[in-house]
Parts: C-alpha cells; structure tokens; sequence
C-alpha cells in the first residue's frame, strides 16, 4: 500500500511538473526577482507596489518583444506622497515603453526628447541638461540610481520622485497626444486649431448680424 502511495505520488508530480513549467515560460516577467531587486535596494514601497499591480500594469502591453523601463521613486517620495496610494495612472506614467540605458539617457536622447509611457497621450520628456556630468533627469526629476534590474525586457531604474504628468502639459503642449491624434499645437505652445475655431466663431457673429440686420429692416418695412 505504502508503495502504491509513493508511485501515485510521482504519477502526479511528473503529471503537474510540466505545467508549472509552461506557465513560467509563457510569462517572462519575474515579479518575485522584480520585487527582491527593489527592496535590496531599499525601494521597499515600490517593491510592495509592483508586486500588487506590476501585471495589471503590463497586461495590456505584450512583453515577448519590447521592453520597459519602470523609474521607481524612493521610500521618500511615497511617505510625502498626497494619496495614500499611489493612482494607477501616476504608475502608468512612471513606465516607459522602451528600453532606456544610461547612457542612452545621459548621452544619446537630447535635453526636450519625448519618451512613450504607459500613459497613453502622456510622454515623458528628457530634461538632462547638455555638457553636465551630473546624473540624468525626466520631468526634471534625477535618476539617483541606475539598473536596480534589468532582465533584458524590464529595466529598472531609481528616480528621486514620482513624474508629474502636469509637467509635460505645461512645458511640452505639443507633445500632447490623444486617441492616436496628436493636437494642432506648434512649439511655441500656441495652439494652431484655436484660430480655426476663432475664425469659425467669427464668421457665425457676422452671419448672426446680418440675419438680426435684415429682421429689422423687414419689421421696420411692415
């Protein structure tokens, strides 16, 4: 009996084994190593958050053939935090959809670059300034550590706090980006399609006034 036990017991285990293993295949992303890198590095809040929403954030985004880099924000920048947690767009926007080294930060992308996030609509833009040895910056928020992880499809970085999508809107109009349309806003930040609309408001004014101009003459007529 006892014997029978320990075969039904390897029957099983050989039956499940596989199946563990293709689930671990289908998905690249290792959340527990993810998770580890963090707190060993002492982003324990952002360890903890990607831990919970790290799959929901990337479930939309298919992994096997593109990376990300996620810039995590220190202990620091959770605790002075407004929300008790942080809003899932605000992570969506700390998530770049690229692969971004530091040298590619430091070096290849110029001060004013746009860079795609999770946020759709909501670039990212390099703000390190040209010439300067000191650390890179987005948003105009430094990168106080490089490569926390990098697994060849998630690359994480340290920044010294969360990326404010305000940022962008106001210093970078132009970049805004909408259901795949981007607006008519030139560099300068004066918007383009204002002046259509004006000229279209104005024209109506005109026609207003000359229908209200021909009602009176018919009045005063009768």
């Amino acid at each position: 009996m006892a014997k029978f036990s320990f075969f039904l017991i390897l029957l099983l285990l050989s039956t499940l084994s596989p199946q563990v293993s293709t689930a671990s295949n289908d998905d690249p992303l290792d959340f527990i190593a993810i998770s580890n890198a963090l707190s060993g590095k002492g982003y324990n809040e952002m360890s903890l958050t990607l831990h919970m929403t790290l799959r929901d954030l990337l479930s939309t985004k298919p992994i096997h053939n593109t990376k990300v880099t996620i810039f995590c924000p220190t202990d620091k920048a959770f605790y002075s935090m407004k929300y008790p947690h942080a809003p899932f767009t605000l992570l969506q926007y700390q998530i770049a959809l690229s692969g971004l080294h530091k040298h590619t930060l430091e070096t290849s992308l110029s001060h004013g670059s746009k860079v795609d996030t999770l946020l759709h609509g909501h670039p990212l833009v390099v703000t390190t300034i040209p010439g300067k040895t000191t650390n890179a910056s987005i948003n105009e928020v430094k990168i106080v550590e490089w490569d926390i992880y990098n697994d060849g499809h998630v690359i994480l970085h340290g920044v010294e706090d969360f990326f404010d999508p305000a940022f962008q809107i106001l210093k970078y109009p132009w970049y805004d980006d909408y259901d795949g349309v981007v607006t008519n806003i030139d560099q300068d930040g004066y918007d383009l399609g204002t002046e259509s609309l004006a000229c279209q408001l104005v024209l109506l004014m005109f026609v207003y006034a000359a229908l209200v101009g021909v009602g009176m003459v018919y009045v005063s007529c009768m």
